[in-house]
């Protein structure tokens, strides 16, 4: 229990893979970030018991940082989640919170008895000649956040706050100065690229505008190295990583792949479509999730050998998976764009494990016609850091921390 207000913030991000915790406070009204702290989740342990290893590996990440007097942030994954983005008439705030929970109780697949509901106005727009306020609405159910819960009672953390690992993503992305602002009227794609799944956040003019959450991610891309190279695992991760050390990009900060770790075979969220997945229906109309020009997606062309960015023979080892991920990005993109009729996305920000990849990036730019996809860097600009070896774990791998940051910066923003 704390006694008195607490003066840091930490963002705790537990992935079926690793944990990531940033130790962040306010410094002349910049976040600064304190300290890190990072562990992988044992791999077979998470086979048999999914809340013990992650608490095992929770407790290791906390090894270095002082939660004494520290406001703790978790994170829900997206997959568990519901998000919806109602548009309400204009009403007193008094009402506001009815109206929402009888548009909650239309939208979400659950009894409302047995879900937790949030939400919060993101701006005014307006209709023809009606003016409607467009909310921000999560439910999550009861048995997610007691899972979660358990985790970090088991390594002896008290949550203050409970967000949700994609919310948490735009998050750090104002912080590094990633997102559009009100006046530059852009689209950005923030997409995180996990280890058993991938999180995609369109933002319009720097708001939350629309989320996607597909069950498909770095495993799979590790995993058709191992297939083709028939390798452990973790060679197979070590072959991926050493494709980024070989040929870091000219245009942008070269950024380290972490060093190869134990890959749980559970996935920490159910499998199977996604809650936020948009209905089959609504996408049934969109056509061929393969290349549009009805080429060969560039994941499935014979790799470049020669200065490509990438190890010789990888964007064949990784071509079926790559091609899979980017189709399904893809999808999101068309959904947004088309049915959704929003303005067309002009950048695209990648976080997460494998965001390092020059291939993924060079398909994605290839498939997508987008031709500004950046990997996240929040020790570029805009960040306070502290002068701590322990920090070097962020700068070698910033793009990892993004989720765990974001959380640290909601906590800050409540002290």
């Amino acid at each position: 229990m704390l006694f008195s207000k607490p003066t840091k913030a930490a963002g705790i991000d537990i992935g079926s893979h690793s944990v990531k915790v940033v130790l962040a406070s306010k410094a002349g009204g910049r976040l600064r970030i304190e300290n890190v702290g990072y562990a992988l989740v044992d791999r077979n342990q998470m086979n048999v018991d999914p809340i013990s290893a992650q608490a095992e590996a929770l407790r290791s990440a906390l090894r270095f940082i002082p939660l004494a007097q520290c406001l703790c942030v978790g994170a829900l994954p997206g997959q568990t989640v519901v998000i919806r983005y109602p548009r309400l008439a204009e009403m007193p705030k008094d009402r506001l919170a009815e109206a929402i929970e009888a548009e909650a109780g239309q939208n979400i697949p659950y009894d409302l008895s047995e879900v937790s509901l949030d939400w919060t106005p993101l701006l005014t727009v307006n209709e023809g000649d009606k003016t409607l306020t467009k909310v921000l609405l999560v439910a999550a159910k009861h048995e997610v956040i007691e899972s979660r819960v358990q985790v970090s009672d088991l390594a002896g953390v008290q949550y203050a706050i409970l967000d949700v690992d994609s919310l948490a993503l735009a998050d750090a992305a104002e912080c590094c100065g990633l997102l559009g602002g009100p006046d530059q009227e852009e689209t950005v794609a923030l997409v995180n690229l996990g280890f058993s799944g991938t999180s995609i956040h369109f933002t319009k003019n720097g708001v939350s505008n629309f989320i996607r959450d597909v069950n498909w991610g770095g495993r799979e891309i590790i995993q058709a190295v191992a297939k083709a190279q028939r390798c452990e695992f973790a060679e197979a991760e070590r072959v991926v990583l050493d494709a980024a050390l070989e040929a870091p990009e000219a245009d942008a900060p070269f950024e380290e792949a972490p060093e190869p770790e134990a890959a749980p075979a559970a996935a920490e969220a159910p499998q199977g479509p996604s809650l936020l997945d948009p209905l089959d229906d609504e996408l049934g109309g969109l056509g061929d999730l393969g290349s549009p020009s009805g080429e060969p997606a560039a994941a499935e062309r014979p790799a470049d050998t020669g200065g490509g960015g990438s190890k010789p023979g990888l964007a064949s080892m990784i071509g079926t998976p790559l091609n899979r991920l980017v189709s399904e990005i893809r999808r999101s993109f068309d959904y947004y764009e088309q049915q959704l009729y929003e303005q067309p996305v002009s950048r695209i920000v990648l976080s997460g494990g494998t965001a390092h990849l020059p291939v993924l990036r060079e398909t994605l730019m290839d498939e997508l016609g987008v031709d500004e996809v950046v990997v996240a860097d929040p020790t570029a600009d805009g960040i306070a850091f502290a002068d701590n070896a322990s920090l070097n774990q962020l700068r070698e791998h910033p793009a990892q921390f993004m989720i765990a940051l974001g959380l640290a910066a909601r906590g800050v923003a409540e002290l």
